[in-house]
């Protein structure tokens, strides 16, 4: 699908960037925003309608696509789960706009995770220590949906460090790509590289020392979930192969500050539903370290869990839990030892 078309889907590419990045401008210029308040980790109104470029892109890009090759062979409920992609940006435009309620937002998002999954199709299998382990059709399905409104709400709360969100992003779908490459899966070369072209079109504007727009609801949980679906087609595309755990490395370190912090606010005995800033790159970010230091921080643990899936996919590592693990051990014990000398 790709490789036979490669200076064609290179101009595909360039059509989703440029589109990024002109109208992600266009909103910087516009100005649509919030200001910050005692939970933000910037000062003073910044837009935050980043994402109507990034879907702006991803959508011109697909349109260039099936215009260009009409017998494009895609996977079963493709052009669905892309409605559904913009479903979910206009519930962030919506909630940008509107603020809704959490149960009511959670509750739209339970639903379209699980619409997705019927439409993909619910994995089969997991691995596990020695090798991968059938899985039971309604725990297939029911994991493939926690899987989606997990990366979903994770890359929602971690949108509050100039470029971070979006930078980590970047290098997950370059793994991922690297993923399809080993796996051979031409859908998640589509999907992960087009996510890398618009990424790169919103990054000029974000990733500054003062950001000049973020990406709002409407834009991390589209990039969330268009992350995770792409993750459900390659494992549906490959399924001679366990990738199950390439998604999971990729933003091993986003997943461990939400769910680690989730685990601390249990204990304190915190209100779940009520808004929070107690992330730790908020945290560090309040003590001084100061968004360059974070942003890398969080970059560098991307690099390092995408070296781990472009390597471990082209050689079979990736079947069974022992590096996984050790990973994430090794970010656990690296939130633990932080969280305790900040002594909030």
């Amino acid at each position: 699908m790709i490789a036979d078309n490669v200076f064609i889907w290179m101009q595909i590419g360039a059509l989703a960037f440029f589109t990024s990045l002109a109208i992600c401008g266009f909103m910087c210029w516009a100005g649509l925003g919030d200001a910050s308040d005692s939970r933000s980790a910037h000062q003073g109104t910044i837009p935050t309608s980043g994402g109507v470029g990034l879907l702006a892109g991803m959508g011109v890009a697909l349109c260039a696509a099936a215009l260009i090759f009409p017998n494009l062979s895609l996977p079963r409920g493709f052009a669905s789960v892309i409605s559904l992609l913009f479903a979910v940006g206009m519930l962030g435009l919506v909630d940008d706009a509107l603020t809704l309620g959490a149960k009511s937002k959670f509750g739209i998002m339970i639903a379209i995770s699980a619409a997705t999954v019927w439409l993909i199709g619910a994995p089969t299998q997991l691995p596990f220590l020695n090798g991968p382990i059938a899985l039971p059709s309604a725990l297939g399905f029911s994991g493939a949906m926690l899987w989606i409104f997990v990366v979903l709400n994770a890359v929602n709360f971690m949108d509050g460090s100039n470029g971070m969100i979006g930078a980590s992003l970047l290098i997950a779908n370059l793994g991922l790509f690297g993923a399809g490459i080993a796996g051979g899966s031409a859908i998640t070369l589509l999907l992960s590289g087009l996510s890398v072209m618009i990424i790169l079109g919103f990054l000029p504007y974000n990733l500054r020392q003062r950001a000049h727009i973020f990406l709002g609801d409407v834009g991390s949980l589209s990039l969330g979930f268009l992350f995770a679906v792409t993750v459900l087609f390659l494992i549906q595309d490959t399924p001679d192969k366990t990738l199950h755990l390439v998604g999971p490395i990729l933003i091993l370190p986003l997943l461990a500050d939400v769910l680690l912090t989730l685990v601390r606010r249990v204990r304190n005995r915190e209100n779940l539903l009520e808004a929070h800033n107690t992330h730790l790159y908020q945290r560090l970010i309040r003590h001084g370290l100061g968004h360059p230091v974070v942003r890398w921080f969080y970059v560098l643990a991307a690099l390092v869990c995408a070296n781990v899936v472009v390597i471990g996919a082209s050689r079979g590592w990736l079947d069974q839990l022992h590096i996984p693990l050790m990973l994430v051990g090794a970010i656990t014990a690296a939130y633990w030892l932080i969280s305790q000398s900040l002594k909030e």
